[in-house]
């Protein structure tokens, strides 16, 4: 119940104007602490800093969904992220030898950097240009040299040899039709996010219906980890 907990705190906070206080033992999986305003995960061998800015929802870029016609939940932080991490982690040969690119990286793009900080070539993306310009920022802020950039999700080109991330970036389904024409471009796409009043299954069978294999990895807390693959 993590994720459903936190959405509805995030509801509060922009419909009701309800305070939000972001707890940061919400998803007890790596150890943390907190230092002068920056968030630090002990991940296994890896050190990984977030700012706590990064931890407080933006109001400001809901206005990026009208304007741009993006799907904005990058603007906040979700712990299905870093369960996503710990999954990945816990079956690391599953992504052995593949380039990574996380879609939707959002403000902190945590399991990205992991991975990035474990030697795997990785490209954090996202499609909100005011949330790469943070995203950014936190790579910095980590002291690692890895490629950035805004990425629309759409038909094109296949990756090679790649693997796609994505956390919690289900719920808006305007957006569904557009992510399934990615995910067909990838080897295959590992994904976690928590139910969401149904959005999530909904995506499932969408998947299904293109022509794309979906298998329930595993669940952790409320959020299902789900591997994408086309049939072949």
């Amino acid at each position: 119940m993590k994720g459903q907990k936190l959405w509805k705190k995030l509801k509060g906070y922009l419909l009701e104007n309800k305070d939000y206080n972001p707890d940061i033992n919400e998803v007890q999986i790596f150890k943390k602490e907190m230092k002068d305003d920056i968030l630090i995960y002990y991940v296994e061998d890896v050190i990984i800093k977030q700012s706590n800015k990064q931890l407080l929802p933006d109001k400001s870029q809901l206005n990026q969904v009208n304007e741009n016609d993006i799907d904005n939940t990058g603007a906040f932080y979700w712990p299905s992220e870093i369960i996503l991490t710990q999954y990945i982690l816990s079956d690391i040969d599953k992504i052995k030898n593949y380039n990574i690119i996380e879609l939707g990286a959002g403000r902190s793009g945590f399991c990205g950097l992991v991975l990035a900080k474990k030697g795997f070539n990785v490209i954090l993306t996202d499609g909100n240009q005011q949330i790469i310009n943070e995203l950014k920022e936190n790579v910095i802020l980590n002291e690692i040299n890895i490629q950035v950039e805004v990425l629309k999700w759409q038909s094109g080109d296949p990756y090679v040899n790649t693997c796609g991330l994505i956390s919690d970036c289900f719920f808006f389904e305007n957006y569904h039709d557009d992510l399934i024409k990615m995910i067909k471009r990838f080897c295959f796409v590992i994904g976690a996010a928590p139910s969401r009043g149904g959005s999530l299954e909904r995506f499932i069978n969408k998947c299904t219906n293109n022509n794309i294999e979906c298998k329930q990895l595993n669940i952790f807390y409320d959020t299902q980890i789900i591997l994408f693959k086309n049939f072949n």
